[in-house]
Order: structure tokens, then C-alpha cells, then sequence
């Protein structure tokens, strides 16, 4: 018989090599993938006495202290990215609202502004008596059949109740000389919003002798679509309202859009008054920008600490849609974005300050 046949017949089992009995370990063994005692951190004294504890306590409270373990370290990473950044800018916010910075907003004396009126006093009869009403309306932008629409709702009765409103009255919207003479028929009051002030500058340049005769904007165009007592009108709007006492709102002030309120009314910035939306708490700065803080923080702070022998002042304006209808304490934002499809927004005061908000749709003329 050939070599190959003898290897044929034998079994495979034949081919597999014998290995002592005592051989150390087999890979089939818990033993054979143990540690040696070097390689842990605990002794085995310390291993012991935990497996023992871990062996007392039941399963279900082992996974809980697992998920509660993985909840704090998500707490904690969370708190520190998050949280921790965010506390700290509000406690240096709070610390500048409450200093008083050396150099600050508002030091150099105030430019002179020709064809301006700065601040303007309410006439008391027009303050809510008995029955009669403080109607004050947010931005308007040439809708006069909301505005129409609004006053019907709030029961405005001309004989009795006083209309105010907060300023850019015209321009975007479908009507802005219907809005001017309805305002100026009820014998509404107004403030001076960026839109009015940018067409009474742009008609007092093209009226101007060194300005071409033929220059053409959209703005000059609506200026030159108003009649002269229109006109008239919108230049006797002051930049600030001061309404006076009304009860519980104890000193009301309306304008367009803000004021810095460490700052007497005379002080203001006329320019920032009808444009500002954010404020530097550091340097009381205004911004018409929309980085940093809204002024109405400082407002509500500064209010909020004043002195129990001083009058506080409660703010009413308009201006910055996209924050839309705000109210806090001492401020009172009734832009609710009418023009742009939002709501035309009433705040209507009462003799003793007690107050309420009346909104209608608006059907939206522009993005």
C-alpha cells in the first residue's frame, strides 16, 4: 500500500497533535482572559468590597445610577458651554446697569436740529377723565382702513376721547395722506418717526437752493403727494410726548422708538429717539442696530431702582416690528408689524392708568 493510501485512511482526528493534561489554560475558561493583579487600579481587597456591595444592590438601582450619572454629565457639559457663559454676560449686564460709567452717552452737549420740535407737553384737557379714554396707536404706515377698523373697535368717540400716535404714520402702506388727515381731523397728537423725519429732510433739501430741481426719490415722491396742511401736520410732531401723570402708569412719555432713561427728555437724542433698538449697557450707548441688549432692559432696571420719593416713567412706542407687541413694567412696544400683514395694536389708558390692548388684522401690503 502507498504512502498516499495510508494517509486516506486515516481519521482526521489522527492528524491533531496531543497536548499534556496540565496545560496552563484553555481560551474556554473564565481564567484565561483574567487580569493579573498588577494590571487593575484596586487591590483586590478594594475589588472585593465592591463586588460585594454591587452584589446587595438590586439591578434595577444599578441602570438608575447609571442613567443619573450619564444625566449629570450631560447637566455639567451643558452648564459649563451653555449656562456658565450666559450667567456670567448677565451678571456683567446687571453690574453695568447699575454703575454709573465715567464716560457714558449723552455728556457733550446735544446739537441744535433746525425745523425740530424736541419735546412737546400734552395739553391736560386731552389726559383720560370719567369716562374718556387715552387711545394710543402703534405704527400706522398709511393704513387707514385698519386704523378706521381700530378705533370702531375701542369705541373712539371724537367729542371725548384723545388719539396718539407713535410715529411713522406714512410710507409702505396703501394710504398715507388719508392716515395724515384723519389724524389731523380728530386732532389726533403724533411723535416723529424715522419715516417722517426722512421726508420732511428730504422735502426740505429738494426745496433747498442748492439742491438740483430734479432730484426724485420714493420718499420726496409721497412728501410731494401731501397737501401743505398735511405737511404742516407732520412737521409739528415733536420727537417726545410728554403725557403726564395718568394713576397707576405714574409719568407716561410716547415715542417712536426709545429713550435713554438717565437722561432728562431735553438731553435725548433726537436721531436715536426715532431710531434706537439695542443699547451698550457699558457706555449707555443706543443703537439702531440689533446687536446687544434691548433698551428696554435698562429702561425697566433703571425705573424699577429709582428712589420710593421719585416719579417713575412709563414709556410708550413703536418702531422695532420684528420684537412686535412688548410689554414690561415701565414700557409699553405697540409695533405689531400691521403693514407687513401682522396687527395695527391700541393701548387704550383709562382716568386711573388702568389700561388694556386692542389689536385688528391687517391684510399686509408689503414683506
Amino acid at each position: 500500500m502507498s504512502s498516499r493510501d495510508e494517509l486516506e485512511g486515516r481519521k482526521l482526528i489522527d492528524y491533531a497533535n496531543s497536548y499534556p493534561d496540565d496545560f496552563d489554560d484553555s481560551d474556554e475558561d473564565e481564567e484565561f482572559y483574567a487580569l493579573d493583579d498588577g494590571d487593575y487600579l484596586l487591590s483586590a481587597k478594594w475589588r472585593a468590597r465592591f463586588r460585594l456591595v454591587a452584589q446587595r444592590v438590586p439591578r434595577r438601582l444599578q441602570r438608575y445610577f447609571v442613567y443619573y450619572l450619564l444625566g449629570f454629565i450631560v447637566f455639567l457639559i451643558g452648564w459649563l458651554i451653555f449656562v456658565a457663559p450666559y450667567l456670567s454676560a448677565l451678571r456683567k449686564e446687571y453690574k453695568d446697569m447699575s454703575s454709573t460709567p465715567h464716560d457714558r452717552f449723552g455728556l457733550n452737549k446735544r446739537p441744535e436740529f433746525e425745523g425740530l420740535v424736541q419735546t412737546k407737553r400734552l395739553e391736560a384737557w386731552h389726559l383720560p377723565r370719567g369716562d374718556a379714554k387715552l387711545v394710543v396707536v402703534g405704527d400706522v404706515h398709511g393704513c387707514k382702513k385698519e386704523l378706521e377698523q381700530l378705533l370702531e373697535k375701542v369705541g373712539f368717540q371724537e367729542q371725548r376721547d384723545h388719539l396718539i400716535l407713535t410715529g411713522d404714520i406714512i410710507a409702505k402702506g396703501p394710504d398715507s395722506a388719508g392716515v395724515v388727515s384723519l389724524a389731523s381731523r380728530l386732532g389726533a397728537s403724533c411723535v416723529r418717526g424715522n419715516h417722517e423725519d426722512k421726508l420732511l429732510l428730504s422735502l426740505a433739501a429738494a426745496n433747498s437752493a442748492t439742491t438740483p430741481s430734479h432730484i426724485d426719490n420714493p420718499t420726496l415722491t409721497l412728501a410731494k403727494s401731501l397737501s401743505t396742511s398735511e405737511i404742516s401736520y407732520l412737521q409739528a410732531c415733536p420727537v417726545i410726548l410728554d403725557v403726564g401723570p395718568i394713576g397707576a402708569l405714574e409719568h407716561v412719555a410716547v415715542v417712536h422708538a426709545g429713550l435713554v432713561p438717565d437722561m432728562t427728555l431735553a438731553e435725548q437724542d433726537p436721531f436715536q429717539v426715532m431710531n434706537m433698538r439695542t443699547m451698550n449697557m457699558a457706555t449707555r450707548t443706543p443703537s439702531e442696530k440689533r446687536e446687544g441688549s434691548p433698551w428696554t432692559k435698562f429702561w425697566n432696571h433703571y425705573q424699577k431702582n429709582r428712589n420710593a420719593d421719585e416719579e417713575k416713567w412709563s414709556v410708550i412706542y413703536g418702531h422695532d416690528k420684528k420684537r412686535g407687541f412688548t410689554v414690561k413694567d415701565w414700557s409699553y412696544g405697540l409695533d405689531s408689524g400691521c403693514v407687513s400683514g401682522g396687527k395695527l395694536t391700541a393701548m387704550v389708558i383709562g382716568e386711573r392708568g388702568e389700561h388694556e390692548f386692542v389689536h385688528v388684522k391687517c391684510d399686509g401690503y408689503v414683506k
